[in-house]
């Protein structure tokens, strides 16, 4: 999804990152799935300018434009609707050009 950036040289990120990520990796590790209803998201909003994005100083101009957080997916939904971003039109993070 392209997220809109503030100036045409820039370019817009959000960042959505779930909670319990070490009982993820044991999970993983047993080979098993892992549901988790209470869940919480930090979601965050970056801006970068856009000809830094490939070399090693991404980060250099980047600026954190909103973040919030959400105690579970209903809510993750409810900040996505509310910074109106569909759920449906995310990519996965390699599959774009998103700094690491």
């Amino acid at each position: 999804m392209l997220v809109p950036a503030s100036q045409p040289y820039r370019w817009s990120f959000v960042h959505i990152v779930p909670s319990g990520w070490s009982a993820d990796e044991a999970a993983i590790r047993a080979g098993t799935a892992r549901s988790d209803a209470g869940r919480s998201f930090l979601v965050t909003q970056w801006e970068y300018e856009a000809d830094r994005l490939e070399g090693y100083d991404q980060d250099l101009g980047g600026v954190r434009l909103r973040h919030a957080e959400a105690a579970d997916e209903s809510e993750l939904l409810a900040v996505l609707r509310e910074w109106r971003l569909p759920p449906a039109g995310f990519d996965y993070s390699w599959d774009t050009v998103e700094p690491a």
